[in-house]
């Protein structure tokens, strides 16, 4: 009997798995249309996808020495269900908040839920497997593929199966610089002790998906607002989040940080060339206190994000030194020497971006809302996750909580929309 292939398990594999003790690892997206796909062209196009990037059917072995992906069999059962209801948000929902096993056949699981007319496509994943940004790169391939097999015309779609490694966001790097980057050593702990009021934990805490829209018509005006006084739409969502903070915890004269996530594809002169993986890293927003005004939240938000872009090591510095760890020790040392200086963060922000109609469309049905969540995280960590579609935003916070903590969190993203509001001109 053949033995099974084995994949190497990557800097940001053993990064995430690190996280088991933060969160449960799972990363959540939806997409809706005003139709019902075809099953067995959406069935045709996951097993293409699969078939590129095997990680995706693998089982993580966490390996005390080099810990390493194991191949495995698996079937299209594995990965999709479909399930037809007359409440479509709520059983996307529930598939949303489930978890995914390290040891299961496939590390990710997709949900065609409709009713007659309309579906919601639903997808969680290990997130070892890859980050929101590289997990738009796989639906926009998905569609294509989609796309190609309903027709059985045009274009034969391509997939990503390049590097998955750390380092390839230093290739396209001059010599001088590449250098210098993997000199970048920091720490990567949290520097923000604050936390939004949850409640002590009382043994009823579940996986609780809270999100939160706000409509285009005030999004449109409040990113107006932001660009005539030089600040950019992850400005303004840094803002809203903590004025609403500030609103929920009050000691406005005290300074704030935000960790705010980095895409280190902005490195890269080609990234749709390197294969579905991880490469997202944090930045502090810092705040001296809550401005007089919401003009002036957003221009202290500004002015501190500047001068972390001005830093043209964006985001590398606590690279070198996670790979040092992983490189020079065995995975259990290196596992427990990490874990020393990682923090979680408390607070805590990641803006995927817009959801463009172009890579998402699905035989002509163009997408019709969206939602992103990241991890069912412990409290008190409150990381947010954000997206727009058609202009609207939706944020949400993916928790382990009781109702008290979801309650308090609606508060919480009704600040955040108040904040909006008040920025936009009426």
């Amino acid at each position: 009997m053949p033995q099974k292939k084995k994949l190497k398990a990557e800097l940001y594999d053993n990064v995430n798995h690190l996280c088991r003790r933060y969160m449960d690892r799972v990363a959540r997206f939806y997409l809706c249309y005003d139709f019902v796909p075809d099953v067995t062209a959406l069935q045709k196009a996951i097993l293409a996808l699969y078939e590129q990037a095997p990680v995706f059917h693998s089982l993580f072995k966490a390996n005390p020495v080099k810990p390493y992906w194991l191949v495995t069999d698996f079937t299209i059962d594995d990965v999709l269900t479909v399930k037809k209801t007359d409440n479509l948000q709520n059983a996307a929902i529930c598939f949303l908040e489930q978890p995914v096993a390290i040891d299961e056949p496939s590390q990710m699981k997709i949900a065609l839920i409709h009713d007659t007319q309309k579906c919601i496509l639903a997808f969680r994943w290990n997130h070892m497997l890859m980050d929101g940004g590289g997990f738009k790169q796989f639906t926009a391939d998905l569609c294509a593929a989609y796309n190609y097999f309903v027709s059985a015309s045009g274009e034969k779609p391509t997939f990503r199966n390049g590097t998955r490694r750390y380092d390839a966001v230093y290739a396209d790097m001059p010599q001088e610089m590449k250098k210098k980057a993997k000199q970048q050593i920091a720490g990567v702990s949290a520097r923000e002790k604050r936390t939004l009021p949850f409640t002590e934990k009382d043994g009823t805490e579940q996986t609780h998906i809270v999100y939160h829209s706000v409509s285009a018509d005030v999004m449109q005006k409040a990113i107006a607002v932001a660009k005539q006084n030089g600040a950019t739409v992850n400005d303004l969502m840094a803002a809203a989040y903590i004025a609403a903070v500030y609103a929920l915890t009050g000691q406005e004269e005290k300074p704030l940080n935000l960790s705010c996530a980095v895409d280190l594809r902005r490195y890269m002169r080609n990234p749709e060339k390197i294969g579905y993986t991880n490469h997202t890293t944090f930045m502090y927003c810092r705040v001296p206190q809550l401005g007089k005004t919401p003009l002036d939240t957003l221009l202290s938000v500004s002015e501190s994000n500047k001068k972390n872009k001005a830093d043209p090591f964006l985001g590398l510095h606590g690279i070198p030194l996670l790979s040092f760890a992983y490189s020079s020790m065995i995975y259990q040392q290196a596992d427990a020497v990490v874990k020393l200086f990682y923090n979680n963060a408390n607070l805590a922000l990641s803006n995927v971006g817009a959801v463009e109609q172009y890579n998402f469309t699905l035989d002509g049905h163009p997408v019709t809302d969206a939602l992103v969540a990241g991890g069912a995280k412990k409290k008190p960590c409150a990381a947010a996750t954000a997206l727009t579609c058609n202009g609207k935003l939706t944020i949400s916070v993916c928790t382990r909580g009781n109702e008290k903590d979801v309650a308090m969190l609606g508060k919480f993203f009704a600040e955040f929309e108040h904040y909006l509001r008040s920025i936009a001109p009426k």
